[in-house]
């Protein structure tokens, strides 16, 4: 289906199957217009190609890369500091010798560095699902609940991949140490069962996650509105 241009535009009518929904959606100004139909078939069949058209059709505007930032490093940091909380301090699974803040620092930045491609294809996904033509009114609480819920999902298996890659006695845990160990002898672990541990990851992380993916929409929508604002001004 071909989009509308908004009035005035001399920009040649965009073809696309799928709405361009990040740019309403985080209060950008989308100068091609926004198509109405979604995906043929539905999202649940979606496969490699159209998944390639959904993505490029979201991050064709700079406002979804903005978002995509934002969102990376609210969720890792903001959310690693609450599940490092939980799992080095209320858990008492230790770590290594190291301040709690490099702790934190170290744990946030993997799951950045980690998380992002996922959150890169979780959104426009959760963006296309809040699409009006999805038979429903466009909602914010539900793209910011979906966004949230399967961050947190995917993040289930988290303190494992923690454990095999930055927790203490692994490479990364031991050259950190020993560049800025403070010295403090390391806090006994108290070993947590798997699937134990995977279970509270996700029950800390569903309103965690879900309240920090509200905050990074605010803050989003705040830097698209002053972008929109600075173009008419200009």
């Amino acid at each position: 289906m071909a989009s509308v241009n908004p009035a005035g535009s001399s920009a040649a009518p965009r073809i696309s199957l799928y709405p361009a929904t990040a740019v309403p959606l985080f209060g950008g100004t989308d100068r091609t217009g926004v198509p109405a139909d979604g995906p043929p078939g539905g999202l649940l069949r979606l496969g490699p190609h159209g998944l390639w058209l959904l993505l490029r059709g979201y991050y064709r505007d700079r406002i979804a890369w903005v978002a995509l930032l934002v969102f990376a490093i609210v969720l890792a940091y903001g959310g690693g500091a609450v599940l490092f909380w939980f799992h080095a301090i209320y858990l008492g699974e230790g770590g290594p010798a190291i301040s709690p803040w490099l702790h934190w620092l170290l744990d946030s930045t993997a799951g950045f560095v980690g998380l992002t491609p996922a959150l890169a294809i979780i959104m426009p996904l959760t963006a296309s699902l809040n699409a009006a033509h999805a038979g429903l009114p466009a909602s914010t609480g539900r793209y910011v609940l979906t966004t949230g819920t399967l961050f947190a999902v995917i993040t289930a298996p988290g303190p494992l991949l923690h454990n095999a890659l930055v927790g203490r006695g692994t490479w990364v845990a031991t050259q950190v140490t020993r560049l800025v160990g403070d010295g403090r002898p390391p806090s006994p672990i108290h070993h947590i069962p798997p699937l134990v541990d995977m279970a509270g990851q996700v029950a800390v992380g569903l309103p965690t996650y879900i309240a920090l993916t509200g905050l990074g929409l605010l803050a989003v929508r705040a830097f698209g509105h002053r972008t929109t604002a600075d173009r008419v001004t200009q």
